[in-house]
């Protein structure tokens, strides 16, 4: 292996096996949204990693985090 994968398997090595299945499923998920991006020059990578992620979670959680984002305006139109 190479001094890179070397120091990633020291790392992972180091995590337990929760985190490194978090790991494993966040690179899942940046090689599907650069996959999904590709040929998409509109879209942001980033963001669709953040999508991806945000489906993993139950509806009702997806559903509070976007209610906590909510701003309040000080004058309602």
């Amino acid at each position: 292996m190479g001094a890179v994968a070397d120091g990633l398997a020291g790392t992972l090595a180091e995590l337990t096996t929760e985190q490194r299945g978090e790991f494993f499923r966040s690179e899942a998920s940046w090689r599907k949204a650069h996959d999904i991006v590709k040929d998409r020059a509109d879209l942001d990578v980033s963001d669709v990693y953040h999508a991806l992620r945000n489906l993993e979670l139950p509806p009702a959680e997806r559903l509070r985090r976007g209610l906590t984002r909510v701003r309040v305006r000080p004058h309602p139109r």
